[in-house]
């Protein structure tokens, strides 16, 4: 079955790191379906919404998007979506928010003072971006719905991660949720907001891998929707998802009988490439073992940044290469995965990057 996938960059108009995706396939019918998943910063939902009108619609279609789907609620993955919800007609959203669960952990609430509704003001205030996205789709009498692990769009994209339960654990974890004082939490919240100077003065060889099993992110990265699309060689969208919630990812689908490094064929590599949130455990799960140097699998990873970037870390994308997968960035341009689907013009093949000994050196 045919398909594409667009991942948006906006040029030099943002320095920061930032998803956003398009997707296209068609049914069995020859009819296309159109999803969105994340829509970065502004720059580049204004950007993406450019891209649909040359690229997906023709000038007198209906400019439908049948499914948006927000992986979780940082801003570089969120602010887009709210001109890609005004702009178009929107058939449903898909977004996991916070203060529906306020009963569900409930029985945490640490503070006497704190009352339901509070911290339901509390939570959307602490979640602005996701707070905006569900105002407009009630405005806009968009149906929202859970998005946690089993859920099936369209016969074709099923959800791998979070579960529900999974999910609350995260949202009791999280420093947004002012449930207790927790400074330890408040210490790691920090040390992965700040900005970090990388040296590239570790060496690596095609043997050796400076990757670490034990790394963590952010709960509200660990929350990211996962999606494995189940078209043509297959996909897999992560967000900013970590160990845990891309263990969860690859247990789940074991159990559904689609092993994602025997079944995934194009990967989101999670985070920008950061190297807080895939070890190689998990990347031996995910895509596979390491192959014999040079080797291809015929597999291909891209990997969302911003022009003047210093991601994806090299030693992420030395991981990914030496298990035979293609690594491609944005670099602040739009790349482009299809099957099946006509070439567009002057449209040009990007190289992928490569295997470099010298890696950026850990900050402890």
């Amino acid at each position: 079955m045919a398909y594409e996938i667009d991942f948006i960059g906006v040029g030099d108009e943002c320095k920061k790191d930032a998803d956003a995706i398009v997707l296209r396939w068609k049914d069995v019918l020859g009819n296309y379906k159109i999803a969105v998943y994340d829509g970065g910063l502004q720059a580049h939902g204004e950007k993406m919404e450019q891209h649909l009108n040359r690229y997906y619609f023709a000038e007198n279609d209906e400019k439908v998007i049948d499914y948006v789907i927000c992986s979780h609620s940082d801003s570089d993955h969120t602010s887009g979506l709210k001109n890609i919800l005004e702009k178009f007609e929107v058939r449903a959203l898909y977004m996991n928010r916070p203060w529906l669960y306020v009963d569900d952990i409930w029985d945490k609430v640490r503070d006497g003072r704190i009352t339901k509704n509070s911290l339901i003001e509390r939570l959307k205030n602490k979640y602005p971006y996701i707070n905006s996205l569900e105002e407009i789709a009630q405005n806009k009498e968009i149906p929202i719905y859970e998005a946690f692990q089993g859920t099936v769009i369209d016969n074709k994209l099923t959800i791998l991660s979070p579960n529900k339960e999974f999910y609350l654990e995260l949202l009791v974890e999280s420093t947004k949720t002012p449930l207790i004082n927790d400074s330890a939490n408040i210490m790691l919240l920090k040390f992965f907001e700040s900005v970090a100077q990388y040296v590239k003065n570790l060496i690596e060889t095609w043997s050796s891998e400076k990757l670490r099993e034990n790394v963590s992110t952010s709960a509200e990265n660990e929350m990211s929707v996962v999606i494995y699309g189940e078209i043509n060689d297959n996909f897999l969208l992560t967000g900013d998802a970590g160990i845990r919630a891309l263990d969860k990812s690859i247990t789940y689908s074991e159990n559904i009988g689609k092993v994602l490094k025997d079944n995934v064929g194009f990967i989101q590599v999670p985070h920008h490439g950061g190297r807080h949130n895939i070890s190689p455990s998990i990347l031996n799960r995910l895509i596979g073992d390491v192959v014999e140097e040079g080797e291809t699998t015929g597999k291909t990873a891209f990997v969302s940044v911003a022009n003047s970037s210093d991601h994806p870390l090299q030693m992420v994308v030395n991981a990914f290469t030496r298990r035979g997968v293609r690594v491609y960035q944005t670099k602040g341009n739009i790349i482009h995965h299809h099957r099946d689907m006509p070439n567009r013009l002057g449209w040009t093949t990007l190289e992928p990057l490569g295997f470099e000994q010298k890696v950026e050196a850990w900050d402890d």
